[in-house]
Formats: structure tokens, C-alpha cells, sequence
């Protein structure tokens, strides 16, 4: 029904008697049209004479269209028309409007590319980039931080300090550069394929120790030479295709929760284990020499070269009182804190009296980047042509397969962790499935071309988030700005001081380090938490593939010693009317609630667990509970109150607590 108070109405109601159509009631006022969509008779509505403004055509289950106006305001309203029209009249409708519902208000598109933009749409647009500058620059920033130090990271020092030297100019420059493309093909794909609209995709920077670990490999069998390189940025790649095709996998056939069949212990002492090997990694870039866990090795890296490692000790005590004291209240606190490092170290340069050049050759500096004067050159791209097949060695290629399967299943726990947990500080209800499909395109991605593997990291994600970083257009910016330090990022590079570069390491890995040994203290039982110190120490001492073994071997024995009283968790389900409560005292009110049928003890459901209740049974226990109350739900009996009752059980483990309160 058309409302107006001019005769033009008896002219819109004839059209729309004569066209096929149909309505239907809906909770929200949307005007929508069948698929396909077929345009809204513009003609139609030019031919209706209406009076000069300000009176308007007012459609109550619609909403109201200006003639000065070419959008729609789609009103709530608790009644909606749905039109069909038949293929006949869309014919004689050229260069007619749509309406797309699905929102508060929505602009009718024209058909054809003739698009035109109000005032309003294009001051909003501006005002949108204006404000994505700030969190595009935070981003951006912390990308390239984060990329001098790991980037540094991928390779031994042993390698550049061989007679041969790197097999190309700059290894620190080439390692920031497999940072950056790892984080852009990232960031990239998370734009179009995450569920989060305010993503920071992030080189998986936990992964340095395999990388280093892949590079020995390769040196023992072909040495130092552009041979083994190739070999190692063969293995990059098809480590990171490896763990696409997981990640894919597990979110295509909806196996997401495989990841909560890891025992955490073990997770737990892998993460503490690799903050260590960060924190040596830190004191090898601080002062490029080689750490080794021996006498010679600390008097190597600590006496030698203490005037290398004392700035970074200093840096790092100052940033903890600083969080200590501050940093709830200022969640940027940290990534602002490494940005002045230095233009502060450069002032302590300034009031001392010591020269770039001295400072150079006394080794503070990473080395410049030797070139021909250009940063477009035949280096910008050596990521991309390292890999030679005709020069890679299969043998190292077979004795690196235990150390991939370590990645691989090291990289599968950060998206169970970091995408539930971000979707908690964006209020965002995730879907599982999707973003392991998403990552499984990354780092597919990343992986074709020789790259790193890549996640969406939570710190930078929060960071950027807090930012009011959000939008494709924001997150495309990031790319952007990210290729553009590619190109001249290790130029820049060359000025950053190390202790940045180890000041930023220790601090990751020492924070590693306490979340794996030190704040676990309390979270599990002696025989996990030895576990746990089992795999830090193997992994310190002898290298990834003994931790690994270290891990299973933990895993087993406590599988082992608790289920020797294993039984299936769940010893019986049944309503309060069978399972009474001990409580018998009870008001008459009281009496009378538990006695209704529709909302007393035949609406409580007791579900009774036995024995012990650990990693291997939790998740049969939870899918059977969740199997029995969509029964009762399609036997239209939904309980109201649903009791587990633990009375029977002997022992919970750290995994199986985890998950139920999940």
C-alpha cells in the first residue's frame, strides 16, 4: 500500500497490480528480490509526478525515496515486500536500480558502470583513509622491527664467518627480505579470506630455531657454498607448503580440534624451550660470534665481547621495570620503547664522542649492504632465484624430514590459540575451519615461492586493532607499505643498531621462557611439569629433533601412568527425578518447583564421569555429552539446568581442565 497524499498513487498501485509479486513478513524492513536480482523500474517511479520537495513518496514497509536522492534509507519495520518481476519487463528496465538488502540503509546500485558518489560517501571515504593512516604506520613500523632481528636470525653466524663467506651480498638483508614476503603473502591473503576485518599476518618468527636447525643440516652435507643455499631455501618452501596443506586440510574437513589431542605439557615445553634458544640467538646476534653452552662459549659471547652485550642488557632491564610499573595502562608501551632505542643509542654515541665508523668496526652496526649504487638490482630479488633443482642435495633433503615434521606440528598450535584468543578482544565469534583454511592458503602460498611460513600474529593484531586499524582498504595499506620496505628496508637496515636487533630477541625469548617453565609451575602435577623441563633441556642441549623425541617420550609416560585405572569418562546421564539431590530439607516453594514438569527435576540432566579424565579421553568425553544433549533437545525435552557431576573421578590432567572450560 502506497501512502500519499497526491494522485500519482493510482498510478504506482495500477503498475504494481499488474506485475507478478509476492509478500512475505520479516523481523527487519529489508527490501530484497529473488536471485537472480532483477532492477527496481526506475522509469516506473519518473513517471509518478511528485510535488517539490520537501514532501517525499512514502513507503511505510520500505521506507521513503527522494527524487533528489539516488539511494534508498531502508527503515525497521516489521513488514517487507518482496517483488518478482518477470524477465520480460526487466527487458524494458535498462538503466533501472536494485536494492541489496541486508543493512540499515543501502545505496541503490545502478546497473551499469555509471556509479556516482555523493558529497556525504566521498567526505566518509576520506575521513576512513585519514583515520587508517595512524594504525597503517603502527603496523608497518612493527614489521619492519620485528623483521631486523629475526631476520638476522635465519641463518648461523658460523655461515658468514666461513672462508667462503654467504654465497650473496647481505645475509642480514636477505633474511629481512624472506621476513617481509612471508608477512605481505600473510597479511595479503588474510584480507580476503579471514573472518577478521583487523588481522595482522606476521612471519611465524617462533620457527627460527627449525630454520637454524634446517641450516646446519644442509652445511654438513654440501657445506657453505650457493649449492647449500639453494638447498636450505628448497627446504624453506616446502616446509612451508607442508604446513599449508595441514592447515588446509584440518579446516576443509572440519578437524580443527585435532590440535587439542597435543598434550599441552608438551606444547608447554616446547615454548619454553625455543624462548631459550631465542635468548641465545639474541646474545649470538648482539654480538656475532657463535653461543655455545660451554666454558669457551661464555667467554666467548660474555667477556669478549661484553661491550656488545652490556647495551642490550640494559635496554632489556629498563623495558621490564617499564612494564612492570606501566604496562596495563599502555598497551603500546613495548613497540614505542624499541622504536627510541635507537635514536637514544645514537645520542649516547653523540655524548661520548664515538663516530659511526669507529662504532662500525667495533662492531655495533650490521654491515652495510654491498650494491652497485641501486637498490633496484639484481639482489632485490635473490629470494626468488636461490633455488636451483639441479643443485639441491635429496640427501639433506631426507635428513631434514624429522625437523620438518617438528615444524609442522610446532606451527599448528598458534592458530587454536591466537585466533580464539583475539577473537575475545574484538568481540568477533570465530569460525575455526575458515581460519585454518585461510592459513593453509598462506602459507601455500609463501611456500611456492621459496618463502617462510607465516600466522596471523595476536600481539601486532591487538596492536593494530587498538589502533582502530580495520577495512580491507587499511589492511591492503599494509601490504603496501610493507613491499615499499622491502625494497629499501635493508638499506635502512644497515643504520639500526644490534642491541635493538638483541634488545627485541632476549625480551621474546624471555617472555618464551617464563610462559613455558616458570608460570607453568603452578598450572600442572610433578609428572607434567618434569616433562616440561625433560623437553627444555633436550631442546637446549641437543637440538630440535631430540626434543621431539623428548616430547613423545613425555607424552607416553604420562599416558601411560594415567591410565592405569582408565575407564570411559562418562559412567551414566540421567534426569534429577532418578538423581536426587542429598538435599532433602527443602521450603514448600522449593518442593513445588523440583514437582513442576515443565521446569523441576524432570527438566535437570545429571551427567556422572568416572575415572581418570586426561588428553587422550577428554575429547570423547565432551563430544559424547554434547551427542546426548542434541538428543534430548530433538526429543523435545531440553534440560534446563545440565549437572556434571565429578564425584567419581580420580584425576583430571591439565589438557582434559583446559577443555571442559572450554
Amino acid at each position: 500500500t502506497i501512502h500519499q497524499s497526491c494522485t500519482p498513487e493510482e498510478q504506482f498501485s495500477e503498475w504494481h497490480r499488474n506485475q507478478p509479486h509476492q509478500f512475505h513478513t520479516q523481523s527487519r524492513g529489508q527490501m530484497q528480490y529473488s536471485s537472480p536480482r532483477i532492477p527496481y523500474p526506475a522509469n516506473r517511479l519518473n513517471s509518478i509526478k511528485l510535488p517539490p520537495r520537501p514532501p517525499l513518496v512514502h513507503v511505510p514497509s520500505v521506507g521513503s525515496l527522494s527524487e533528489e536522492m539516488d539511494h534508498a534509507t531502508i527503515g525497521t519495520t516489521t513488514t517487507t515486500s518482496k517483488i518478482e518481476l518477470d524477465e520480460e519487463s526487466a527487458s524494458h528496465l535498462d538503466g533501472g536500480y536494485f536494492c541489496d538488502g541486508g543493512g540499515f540503509t543501502k545505496r541503490m546500485k545502478p546497473l551499469k558502470n555509471n556509479m556516482q558518489f555523493t558529497k556525504y560517501e566521498v567526505m566518509q571515504g576520506l575521513k576512513y583513509m585519514v583515520s587508517q593512516i595512524p594504525a597503517v604506520a603502527i603496523a608497518s613500523v612493527l614489521n619492519f622491527m620485528v623483521g631486523i632481528p629475526f631476520g638476522a636470525s635465519y641463518f648461523p653466524v658460523e655461515w658468514s664467518a666461513s672462508e667462503s663467506g654467504f654465497p650473496v651480498p647481505g645475509k642480514e638483508a636477505l633474511g629481512l627480505r624472506m621476513f617481509l614476503f612471508a608477512t605481505m603473502v600473510g597479511q595479503f591473503v588474510f584480507t580476503f579470506k579471514s573472518n577478521f576485518n583487523n588481522g595482522v599476518g606476521l612471519q611465524m618468527v617462533e620457527n627460527v630455531p627449525f630454520c637454524l636447525e634446517l641450516a646446519r643440516i644442509v652445511i654438513q652435507e654440501q657445506g657453505y657454498g650457493l649449492p647449500a643455499l639453494s638447498t636450505l631455501f628448497f627446504l624453506f618452501g616446502l616446509s612451508s607448503v607442508v604446513v599449508g596443506t595441514v592447515f588446509y586440510l584440518l579446516g576443509k574437513f572440519e578437524y580443527g580440534r585435532v590440535v587439542y589431542f597435543f598434550p599441552s605439557h608438551v606444547l608447554v615445553g616446547c615454548i619454553g624451550g625455543i624462548g631459550a634458544f631465542i635468548i641465545a640467538t639474541s646474545v649470538e646476534v648482539s654480538t656475532n660470534t657463535v653461543f655455545h653452552f660451554t666454558l669457551e662459549g661464555v667467554e666467548e659471547c660474555f667477556i669478549r665481547h661484553m661491550h656488545l652485550w652490556l647495551p642490550v642488557l640494559a635496554f632489556e632491564v629498563v623495558l621490564r621495570i617499564l612494564l612492570k610499573g606501566f604496562g596495563d595502562k599502555y598497551p603500546l608501551l613495548a613497540p614505542i620503547y624499541y622504536c627510541l632505542i635507537t635514536p637514544v643509542f645514537y645520542m649516547c654515541l653523540g655524548v661520548t664522542g664515538i663516530d659511526m665508523n669507529t662504532a662500525a668496526k667495533a662492531g655495533y652496526f650490521f654491515p652495510p649492504i654491498s650494491t652497485s649504487g641501486s637498490v633496484f638490482n639484481k639482489d632485490l630479488l635473490d629470494i626468488f632465484t636461490i633455488i636451483n633443482i639441479g643443485t639441491i642435495s635429496w640427501k639433506a633433503v631426507v635428513k631434514a624430514i624429522p625437523t620438518m615434521v617438528s615444524l609442522t606440528a610446532f606451527s599448528l598450535i598458534h592458530v587454536p590459540i591466537n585466533i580464539p584468543a583475539f577473537a575475545i578482544s574484538t568481540n568477533v565469534e570465530p569460525d575455526m575451519n575458515a581460519e585454518l583454511i585461510a592459513h593453509g592458503y598462506s602459507n601455500a602460498v609463501s611456500g611456492i615461492f621459496g618463502g617462510l611460513q607465516n600466522y596471523m600474529a595476536y600481539s601486532n593484531s591487538v596492536i593494530y586493532s587498538k589502533s582502530n586499524g580495520k577495512g580491507k582498504a587499511s589492511s591492503l595499506g599494509i601490504v603496501a607499505v610493507s613491499a615499499v620496505i622491502f625494497v629499501y628496508g635493508p638499506t635502512m637496515a644497515s643504520y639500526v643498531p644490534r642491541c635493538m636487533a638483541g634488545t627485541l630477541l632476549l625480551h621474546v625469548g624471555i617472555d618464551l621462557f617464563i610462559e613455558g617453565v616458570v608460570e607453568s609451575y603452578h598450572d600442572y602435577d610433578r609428572l607434567e611439569y618434569s616433562g616440561i623441563w625433560l623437553i627444555t633441556v633436550v631442546m637446549i642441549t641437543f637440538g630440535m629433533d631430540a626434543a621431539l623425541v623428548a616430547g613423545i617420550i613425555a607424552a607416553l609416560s604420562t599416558y601411560a601412568v594415567q591410565s592405569i585405572t582408565y575407564q570411559y569418562p562418562i559412567r551414566g546421564a540421567m534426569t534429577a527425578t532418578r538423581l536426587r539431590s542429598s538435599a532433602w530439607n527443602r521450603s514448600f516453594e522449593a518442593q513445588e518447583i523440583l514437582m513442576d514438569k515443565m521446569k523441576g527435576r524432570q527438566r535437570i540432566y545429571v551427567i556422572q564421569m568416572q575415572g581418570h579424565i586426561f588428553f587422550g579421553n577428554v575429547t570423547t568425553m565432551t563430544d559424547e555429552i554434547k551427542r546426548k544433549l542434541k538428543e534430548k533437545c530433538n526429543a523435545d525435552d531440553k534440560p534446563i539446568v545440565v549437572i556434571l557431576d565429578f564425584s567419581r573421578v580420580l584425576g583430571i590432567d591439565s589438557s582434559a581442565a583446559q577443555t571442559i572450560a572450554k
